[in-house]
């Protein structure tokens, strides 16, 4: 039983790691979207628009987690 509860503080820790990292990776999008001009800026914005459906997907995640005892 106590080997269960590890795990699931180890999830949860992973996945406040993951929704930092990914913070941090979107402010490197928007200062990139800042910097970019033609033909690349669609394909920044894409990818601004990818990590922000990421983060809201991982931050379900941690929900969820925080549900489960």
């Amino acid at each position: 039983m106590q080997k269960n509860q590890i795990l699931k503080e180890e999830r949860r820790k992973t996945v406040a790691e993951l929704l930092e990292l990914l913070l941090v990776a979107q402010r490197m999008g928007h200062r990139l979207a800042d910097e970019t001009h033609g033909e690349s800026y669609d394909l920044v914005r894409d990818l601004n628009e990818l990590l922000h459906q990421t983060r809201e997907k991982i931050e379900q995640i941690q929900e969820a987690s925080k549900k489960i005892t």
